[in-house]
């Protein structure tokens, strides 16, 4: 059966009533998992819900269960708890539920962004090639911050009922929607998002990587982009192709991410879900499947309504899959500016169509209450259309 877990934050569920809300999402709606954000950055929620306060929720961002602490002994990271959390535990009560009504539970962490590590403690922060240190995003290639991630993992899937672990911001691409970098083309995001952190330039230097040459091309061609305003209109990896010490630089960066992701699905019980999002704008050649190695599952983060573009980026993702590896796309529940309604039913369909198993809505807080009914009809056309 087409299986659809609905991406749903502990403080919707909490403040909405955990069971009022798995009645609208299991018994209404017909999902049959949901995928909670366990550990995420700061941020600002506009949340749909009727009565609901705050209607805009804001958080700092952090771990959203309580951390066991002997499992971070391996490593100088340590966990930062929400202060939303305070002394409460919601993920146990939720996992318990989910286990009675027969309902799957997904664990996602940001895997870059958790809150105020990288503010907290700039040892573990990512430096562009500019020496400019970030005070959200935290360095994967950094071994303390990788045994983080690890640990992180173990801890919210022996701890609760959690099927699958989800890890997001893998590759480089460290853009919000409130970043002036946003304005920036494909290429030069990535290049800006590369960490050259003192981490990094070492651990690639005695792997052999002529870090310098890197560092001296991407910042030549971020000041050409800065100079003239000409956008680089390739992506990242291909990029690279034409520049040895970049392309060493990268494929060292993925190698690092590999054996981050081999290294949570060894030490885990659960399934591991890696990733692959389509920034806007760009196209399918722009995801690189070099960071989805060692997972699992390969989840297709796409939030555009055009039909084309899904089929083509399904068709690119599913030749770059090894051993057993599955895919998935995650859709946004909300309608896009152009007020198409029916992009959620023609997607999720088309998804089912291709033969793919599984998607994830993003997400419960934003899904107006008027659009309840549409998306369980394109639950139910795309459960009717799979095979």
């Amino acid at each position: 059966m087409f299986q659809t877990n609905m991406v749903t934050h502990l403080w919707d569920l909490v403040d909405e009533g955990l069971e009022s809300v798995l009645d609208c999402l299991h018994g209404g709606i017909g999902v049959t998992g949901l995928c909670v954000p366990v550990a995420t950055g700061p941020g600002r929620h506009l949340r749909y819900g009727a009565g609901v306060v705050p209607r805009v929720f804001q958080t700092r961002g952090g771990v959203f269960f309580p951390p066991n602490k002997a499992r971070y002994e391996r490593t100088r990271c340590k966990p930062i708890s929400s202060g939303w959390l305070r002394s409460r535990d919601p993920l146990r009560k939720l996992s318990e539920l989910c286990r009675e009504r027969g309902l799957g539970l997904r664990a996602v962490i940001e895997c870059t962004n958790t809150g105020r590590i990288a503010a907290h403690d700039a040892h573990f922060a990512q430096k562009n090639v500019f020496g400019d240190v970030s005070r959200s995003q935290v360095c994967l290639a950094n071994a303390d911050v990788a045994e983080f991630v690890r640990a992180l993992s173990v801890d919210v899937s022996s701890t609760y009922a959690i099927d699958t672990v989800e890890l997001t911001g893998l590759a480089p691409l460290s853009c919000s929607a409130t970043d002036s970098h946003q304005y920036l083309s494909l290429g030069a995001q990535q290049l800006l998002a590369l960490c050259f952190c003192e981490s990094c330039m070492q651990s690639a230097a005695e792997a052999g990587v002529d870090v310098e040459s890197a560092a001296r091309s991407a910042t030549v061609r971020l000041d050409t982009v800065f100079r003239t305003g000409q956008p680089i209109e390739t992506s990242l990896a291909a990029l690279a192709d034409d520049d040895p010490p970049l392309c060493s630089f990268l494929a060292w960066y993925r190698d690092r991410i590999a054996a981050l992701v081999s290294s949570v699905g060894a030490s885990c019980n659960a399934c591991i879900a890696s990733h692959a999002r389509l920034a806007s704008g760009a196209g399918e050649e722009a995801i690189d499947p070099g960071y989805t190695r060692g997972a699992n599952i390969v989840v297709l983060d796409f939030f555009d309504a055009e039909i084309g573009l899904l089929e083509r980026t399904i068709g690119h993702l599913r030749g770059t899959l090894v051993d057993e590896q599955r895919l998935e796309a995650q859709l946004s529940v909300t309608p896009p500016a152009a007020g198409d309604d029916q992009a959620l039913v023609r997607n999720l369909t088309r998804v089912a169509e291709s033969g793919i198993p599984s998607a994830n809505l993003d997400h419960y807080g934003r899904l107006p209450r008027d659009h309840v009914d549409l998306v369980k009809q394109a639950i139910r056309f795309a459960r009717r259309t799979f095979r």
